[in-house]
Protein backbone atom coordinates (compact mmCIF):
# COMPACT_ATOMS: atom_id res chain seq x y z
CA UNK A 1 0.00 0.00 0.00
CA UNK A 2 1.11 3.35 -1.03
CA UNK A 3 2.97 5.55 2.12
CA UNK A 4 1.16 8.83 0.30
CA UNK A 5 -2.89 9.97 1.45
CA UNK A 6 -5.16 12.55 0.63
CA UNK A 7 -5.08 14.75 3.73
CA UNK A 8 -8.01 17.13 4.93
CA UNK A 9 -5.72 19.48 6.81
CA UNK A 10 -8.46 21.58 9.64
CA UNK A 11 -7.47 24.70 9.49
CA UNK A 12 -8.11 28.30 11.70
CA UNK A 13 -5.76 30.54 9.64
CA UNK A 14 -3.08 29.68 12.78
CA UNK A 15 0.39 28.94 12.53
CA UNK A 16 -0.13 25.64 14.12
CA UNK A 17 -2.65 24.39 11.01
CA UNK A 18 -0.73 26.04 8.70
CA UNK A 19 2.30 24.39 9.43
CA UNK A 20 0.61 20.93 9.14
CA UNK A 21 -0.70 21.46 5.53
CA UNK A 22 2.77 22.38 4.65
CA UNK A 23 4.34 19.79 5.98
CA UNK A 24 2.23 17.32 4.95
CA UNK A 25 2.73 19.12 1.21
CA UNK A 26 6.46 19.00 1.31
CA UNK A 27 6.93 15.24 1.95
CA UNK A 28 4.32 14.25 -1.28
CA UNK A 29 0.97 14.40 0.05
CA UNK A 30 -2.09 15.66 -1.85
CA UNK A 31 -3.64 18.38 0.47
CA UNK A 32 -6.22 20.53 0.83
CA UNK A 33 -7.64 22.76 3.77
CA UNK A 34 -10.94 22.45 5.62
CA UNK A 35 -12.46 25.52 8.06
CA UNK A 36 -15.58 25.27 10.36
CA UNK A 37 -18.17 28.50 10.45
CA UNK A 38 -19.06 27.86 13.83
CA UNK A 39 -19.67 31.39 15.07
CA UNK A 40 -20.40 34.99 14.43
CA UNK A 41 -16.22 36.21 14.98
CA UNK A 42 -15.00 33.24 12.58
CA UNK A 43 -14.58 35.63 9.55
CA UNK A 44 -11.16 36.52 10.43
CA UNK A 45 -10.37 32.63 10.78
CA UNK A 46 -11.57 31.48 7.56
CA UNK A 47 -9.89 34.50 5.47
CA UNK A 48 -6.35 33.52 6.95
CA UNK A 49 -7.19 29.59 6.11
CA UNK A 50 -7.97 30.84 2.56
CA UNK A 51 -4.86 32.86 2.21
CA UNK A 52 -2.60 30.19 3.79
CA UNK A 53 -4.28 27.65 1.01
CA UNK A 54 -3.87 30.20 -1.75
CA UNK A 55 0.19 30.83 -1.06
CA UNK A 56 0.37 27.14 -0.81
CA UNK A 57 -1.78 26.31 -3.64
CA UNK A 58 -3.86 23.73 -2.38
CA UNK A 59 -8.08 23.88 -2.29
CA UNK A 60 -9.80 25.13 0.56
CA UNK A 61 -13.28 24.29 2.10
CA UNK A 62 -15.66 25.62 4.08
CA UNK A 63 -18.57 23.91 6.17
CA UNK A 64 -21.18 25.93 7.87
CA UNK A 65 -21.16 24.03 11.07
CA UNK A 66 -22.91 27.56 13.13
CA UNK A 67 -26.39 25.41 14.45
CA UNK A 68 -24.47 22.16 15.26
CA UNK A 69 -21.80 24.28 16.95
CA UNK A 70 -24.44 26.26 18.57
CA UNK A 71 -26.47 23.23 20.05
CA UNK A 72 -23.53 20.80 20.75
CA UNK A 73 -20.85 23.70 21.98
CA UNK A 74 -22.47 26.83 23.22
CA UNK A 75 -25.57 25.20 24.58
CA UNK A 76 -24.00 22.98 26.45
CA UNK A 77 -21.51 25.51 28.02
CA UNK A 78 -24.22 27.51 29.13
CA UNK A 79 -26.76 24.42 30.23
CA UNK A 80 -23.32 23.30 32.49
CA UNK A 81 -22.79 26.61 33.93
CA UNK A 82 -26.84 26.63 34.80
CA UNK A 83 -26.34 23.35 36.99
CA UNK A 84 -23.05 24.96 38.94
CA UNK A 85 -20.57 22.96 37.18
CA UNK A 86 -17.64 23.90 34.95
CA UNK A 87 -17.46 23.13 31.31
CA UNK A 88 -14.47 22.74 28.92
CA UNK A 89 -15.83 23.85 25.38
CA UNK A 90 -12.93 22.95 23.92
CA UNK A 91 -12.88 19.18 24.65
CA UNK A 92 -16.24 19.29 23.53
CA UNK A 93 -15.65 20.65 19.84
CA UNK A 94 -12.95 18.46 19.76
CA UNK A 95 -15.45 15.52 20.16
CA UNK A 96 -18.50 16.45 18.50
CA UNK A 97 -17.38 19.14 16.22
CA UNK A 98 -13.72 19.42 14.86
CA UNK A 99 -13.12 15.33 15.23
CA UNK A 100 -17.26 14.48 13.88
CA UNK A 101 -18.68 16.70 12.02
CA UNK A 102 -15.81 18.30 10.41
CA UNK A 103 -13.70 14.80 9.76
CA UNK A 104 -16.81 13.10 8.51
CA UNK A 105 -17.10 16.74 5.92
CA UNK A 106 -13.73 16.00 5.08
CA UNK A 107 -13.61 12.58 3.78
CA UNK A 108 -16.66 13.05 2.20
CA UNK A 109 -14.92 15.88 -0.08
CA UNK A 110 -12.56 12.99 -1.07
CA UNK A 111 -9.54 12.65 1.68
CA UNK A 112 -8.28 9.37 3.40
CA UNK A 113 -7.64 11.02 6.20
CA UNK A 114 -7.71 14.24 8.23
CA UNK A 115 -4.52 15.93 10.20
CA UNK A 116 -5.00 19.07 12.44
CA UNK A 117 -2.30 21.21 14.06
CA UNK A 118 -2.65 19.64 18.14
CA UNK A 119 0.54 18.45 19.57
CA UNK A 120 -0.08 15.14 20.71
CA UNK A 121 1.18 11.88 19.35
CA UNK A 122 -0.61 8.87 17.89
CA UNK A 123 -0.39 5.45 16.20
CA UNK A 124 -2.45 2.93 14.76
CA UNK A 125 -2.26 -0.73 14.20
CA UNK A 126 -4.93 -2.77 13.37
CA UNK A 127 -7.90 -1.75 15.76
CA UNK A 128 -5.78 -0.48 18.03
CA UNK A 129 -5.56 3.34 18.78
CA UNK A 130 -2.66 4.46 20.96
CA UNK A 131 -3.18 8.57 21.98
CA UNK A 132 0.18 9.54 23.47
CA UNK A 133 1.37 13.10 24.73
CA UNK A 134 3.35 15.46 23.03
CA UNK A 135 6.81 15.35 23.15
CA UNK A 136 7.05 18.73 25.15
CA UNK A 137 4.75 17.81 27.81
CA UNK A 138 4.32 21.56 28.54
CA UNK A 139 2.86 22.15 24.87
CA UNK A 140 0.80 18.45 25.00
CA UNK A 141 -3.10 18.80 23.97
CA UNK A 142 -3.50 15.19 24.48
CA UNK A 143 -5.87 16.04 27.51
CA UNK A 144 -8.56 18.40 24.96
CA UNK A 145 -8.49 14.98 22.51
CA UNK A 146 -9.38 12.64 25.24
CA UNK A 147 -13.20 12.61 24.94
CA UNK A 148 -13.00 11.79 20.78
CA UNK A 149 -14.44 7.80 19.74
CA UNK A 150 -11.59 5.63 19.20
CA UNK A 151 -12.90 5.06 15.67
CA UNK A 152 -12.72 8.77 14.97
CA UNK A 153 -9.50 8.91 15.82
CA UNK A 154 -8.59 6.38 13.75
CA UNK A 155 -8.45 8.87 10.49
CA UNK A 156 -6.67 11.72 12.26
CA UNK A 157 -2.93 12.60 12.50
CA UNK A 158 -1.16 14.89 14.02
CA UNK A 159 1.78 15.87 12.69
CA UNK A 160 3.27 18.38 15.15
CA UNK A 161 3.14 15.99 17.94
CA UNK A 162 7.36 15.77 17.90
CA UNK A 163 8.32 19.17 17.60
CA UNK A 164 9.99 20.50 20.84
CA UNK A 165 8.43 23.41 21.21
CA UNK A 166 6.20 26.64 19.48
CA UNK A 167 9.57 28.39 18.39
CA UNK A 168 10.34 25.42 16.56
CA UNK A 169 6.32 24.98 14.71
CA UNK A 170 7.28 29.30 13.93
CA UNK A 171 10.84 28.43 12.43
CA UNK A 172 9.46 25.66 9.82
CA UNK A 173 6.49 28.43 9.23
CA UNK A 174 8.80 30.88 8.32
CA UNK A 175 10.61 28.26 6.09
CA UNK A 176 8.04 27.49 4.12
CA UNK A 177 7.26 31.45 3.97
CA UNK A 178 3.91 31.32 5.35
CA UNK A 179 3.46 35.16 5.79
CA UNK A 180 1.61 33.76 9.59
CA UNK A 181 4.47 32.54 11.41
CA UNK A 182 4.85 35.19 13.60
CA UNK A 183 1.03 35.63 14.54
CA UNK A 184 -0.06 35.79 18.15
CA UNK A 185 -1.28 32.67 20.05
CA UNK A 186 -4.68 33.04 20.88
CA UNK A 187 -5.46 31.98 24.46
CA UNK A 188 -9.50 32.46 24.85
CA UNK A 189 -12.51 30.33 24.11
CA UNK A 190 -13.14 31.08 20.50
CA UNK A 191 -16.71 31.88 20.75
CA UNK A 192 -16.22 34.54 23.46
CA UNK A 193 -14.69 37.57 22.41
CA UNK A 194 -12.12 38.61 24.87
CA UNK A 195 -12.62 35.77 27.31
CA UNK A 196 -15.18 37.18 28.86
CA UNK A 197 -17.62 34.19 29.50
CA UNK A 198 -19.73 35.95 31.94
CA UNK A 199 -20.69 38.98 30.01
CA UNK A 200 -21.49 35.99 26.85
CA UNK A 201 -23.54 34.20 29.00
CA UNK A 202 -25.11 37.29 30.38
CA UNK A 203 -26.08 38.46 26.82
CA UNK A 204 -26.80 34.86 25.17
CA UNK A 205 -28.23 32.95 28.03
CA UNK A 206 -29.90 35.39 30.77
CA UNK A 207 -32.81 33.29 31.20
CA UNK A 208 -30.42 30.29 32.88
CA UNK A 209 -30.71 32.38 36.46
CA UNK A 210 -26.82 31.93 36.73
CA UNK A 211 -26.55 35.61 37.83
CA UNK A 212 -29.56 35.63 40.60
CA UNK A 213 -28.18 36.65 43.97
CA UNK A 214 -28.22 33.89 46.49
CA UNK A 215 -26.52 32.31 49.92
CA UNK A 216 -23.28 31.84 50.94
CA UNK A 217 -23.55 28.95 53.07
CA UNK A 218 -20.97 27.17 55.36
CA UNK A 219 -20.25 23.52 54.44
CA UNK A 220 -19.39 22.34 58.32
CA UNK A 221 -23.25 23.63 59.79
CA UNK A 222 -25.15 25.38 56.62
CA UNK A 223 -24.71 29.04 58.33
CA UNK A 224 -25.85 31.95 55.98
CA UNK A 225 -22.43 33.97 55.65
CA UNK A 226 -23.00 35.95 53.32
CA UNK A 227 -24.99 36.81 49.65
CA UNK A 228 -23.42 35.86 46.08
CA UNK A 229 -24.02 37.24 42.66
CA UNK A 230 -24.59 34.37 40.52
CA UNK A 231 -23.37 31.03 40.82
CA UNK A 232 -21.28 31.45 37.53
CA UNK A 233 -18.94 34.07 39.31
CA UNK A 234 -17.54 30.98 41.26
CA UNK A 235 -15.16 28.05 40.62
CA UNK A 236 -14.34 25.11 42.92
CA UNK A 237 -11.19 26.42 44.63
CA UNK A 238 -11.67 29.84 44.77
CA UNK A 239 -10.34 31.78 48.15
CA UNK A 240 -10.84 35.37 46.91
CA UNK A 241 -13.46 37.56 45.75
CA UNK A 242 -15.91 35.75 48.50
CA UNK A 243 -16.70 39.02 49.96
CA UNK A 244 -16.77 37.37 53.71
CA UNK A 245 -15.59 37.39 56.85
CA UNK A 246 -14.27 34.70 58.44
CA UNK A 247 -11.90 33.33 61.55
CA UNK A 248 -9.98 31.42 58.77
CA UNK A 249 -9.79 31.10 55.13
CA UNK A 250 -12.86 29.38 53.19
CA UNK A 251 -13.02 27.81 49.72
CA UNK A 252 -15.32 27.63 47.57
CA UNK A 253 -16.53 23.69 48.06
CA UNK A 254 -19.57 23.23 45.50
CA UNK A 255 -22.48 25.05 43.92
CA UNK A 256 -25.80 23.95 44.46
CA UNK A 257 -27.39 25.29 41.64
CA UNK A 258 -30.77 23.61 42.98
CA UNK A 259 -31.09 25.99 45.78
CA UNK A 260 -28.91 28.79 44.38
CA UNK A 261 -25.79 28.35 46.97
CA UNK A 262 -22.18 28.76 46.68
CA UNK A 263 -20.73 26.24 49.88
CA UNK A 264 -17.79 27.10 51.41
CA UNK A 265 -15.51 25.35 53.75
CA UNK A 266 -11.76 25.00 54.97
CA UNK A 267 -9.27 23.59 52.53
CA UNK A 268 -9.03 20.16 53.46
CA UNK A 269 -13.11 19.96 52.51
CA UNK A 270 -11.19 20.13 48.71
CA UNK A 271 -9.26 17.03 49.24
CA UNK A 272 -12.05 14.94 47.96
CA UNK A 273 -10.54 11.13 47.07
CA UNK A 274 -13.58 10.03 45.33
CA UNK A 275 -16.31 11.15 42.21
CA UNK A 276 -18.01 10.12 39.21
CA UNK A 277 -17.43 10.48 35.27
CA UNK A 278 -19.73 10.36 33.06
CA UNK A 279 -20.38 10.37 29.34
CA UNK A 280 -17.02 8.66 29.30
CA UNK A 281 -14.83 7.45 26.24
CA UNK A 282 -12.16 4.66 26.16
CA UNK A 283 -9.59 4.48 24.04
CA UNK A 284 -7.97 1.23 25.06
CA UNK A 285 -9.63 -1.22 26.15
CA UNK A 286 -9.53 -2.54 29.71
CA UNK A 287 -10.64 -4.35 32.57
CA UNK A 288 -13.67 -2.86 34.67
CA UNK A 289 -11.20 -1.70 37.50
CA UNK A 290 -7.74 -1.00 36.98
CA UNK A 291 -5.21 1.42 38.43
CA UNK A 292 -4.20 4.46 36.31
CA UNK A 293 -3.19 8.51 36.26
CA UNK A 294 -5.87 11.07 36.17
CA UNK A 295 -5.60 14.61 35.37
CA UNK A 296 -8.15 17.02 36.21
CA UNK A 297 -7.89 19.91 34.53
CA UNK A 298 -5.71 20.65 31.16
CA UNK A 299 -2.15 22.17 33.03
CA UNK A 300 -2.72 19.97 36.05
CA UNK A 301 -0.17 17.08 37.07
CA UNK A 302 -1.26 13.71 37.22
CA UNK A 303 -2.63 11.92 40.25
CA UNK A 304 -2.96 8.33 40.73
CA UNK A 305 -5.91 6.72 41.03
CA UNK A 306 -8.54 3.25 40.69
CA UNK A 307 -10.80 3.08 38.29
CA UNK A 308 -14.25 0.93 38.23
CA UNK A 309 -16.57 0.77 35.39
CA UNK A 310 -20.19 0.30 35.50
CA UNK A 311 -21.35 -2.50 33.59
CA UNK A 312 -21.48 -1.05 29.91
CA UNK A 313 -18.81 1.48 30.62
CA UNK A 314 -20.58 4.47 30.16
CA UNK A 315 -20.29 5.96 33.85
CA UNK A 316 -17.29 4.89 36.01
CA UNK A 317 -16.18 5.50 39.79
CA UNK A 318 -12.64 7.44 40.50
CA UNK A 319 -10.59 6.79 43.47
CA UNK A 320 -7.71 9.05 43.56
CA UNK A 321 -4.96 7.44 46.22
CA UNK A 322 -2.79 9.94 46.69
CA UNK A 323 -3.89 14.08 47.36
CA UNK A 324 -4.72 16.02 43.71
CA UNK A 325 -3.19 19.56 43.13
CA UNK A 326 -6.45 20.72 41.63
CA UNK A 327 -9.61 20.48 43.20
CA UNK A 328 -11.81 18.18 41.68
CA UNK A 329 -14.26 20.69 39.55
CA UNK A 330 -17.54 19.17 38.29
CA UNK A 331 -18.07 19.65 34.59
CA UNK A 332 -14.24 19.51 33.80
CA UNK A 333 -12.77 16.28 32.08
CA UNK A 334 -11.31 14.05 34.28
CA UNK A 335 -8.61 12.08 31.34
CA UNK A 336 -6.88 8.48 32.38
CA UNK A 337 -3.51 7.86 31.69
CA UNK A 338 -1.42 4.73 31.54
CA UNK A 339 2.37 4.32 32.82
CA UNK A 340 3.25 5.33 29.44
CA UNK A 341 1.49 8.46 28.88
CA UNK A 342 -1.12 6.87 26.46
CA UNK A 343 -5.13 7.94 26.97
CA UNK A 344 -7.10 5.30 27.92
CA UNK A 345 -9.89 7.09 27.81
CA UNK A 346 -11.54 9.97 30.08
CA UNK A 347 -15.02 11.08 31.15
CA UNK A 348 -16.86 14.61 32.82
CA UNK A 349 -16.70 14.58 36.35
CA UNK A 350 -20.66 14.23 38.21
CA UNK A 351 -21.90 17.60 40.29
CA UNK A 352 -24.93 17.97 41.54
CA UNK A 353 -26.45 17.47 38.51
CA UNK A 354 -25.60 16.28 35.25
CA UNK A 355 -25.87 17.90 31.91
CA UNK A 356 -25.52 15.12 28.79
Amino acid sequence: MSDQHVYAVAMSGGVDSSTTAAMLQARGHQVFGVTMDIHEHCSAAIDGAANVCRMLGIPHFVLDAQVEFQRRVMDVFAAYYARGMTPNPCAFCNRDIKLSLLLNFALSKGADLMATGHYVNMSVDGSQVLLREAANPRKDQSYFLSLVARENLRYVRFPLGNISDKAETRKRAAEFGLHNFAQKDSQDICFIKEGNYKRFLKEKYSNLGVFENGDIRLLDDGQALGKHDGIVNYTIGQRRGLGIAFNEPLYVIALNAGKNEVIVGNASALDRREFGVFSTNWILDMPSEFEATVKLRSLSGKTKARITKNNDGSEAKVELLEPSTTPVTPGQVCAIYDAHNTVIGAGIIEGNDRVR
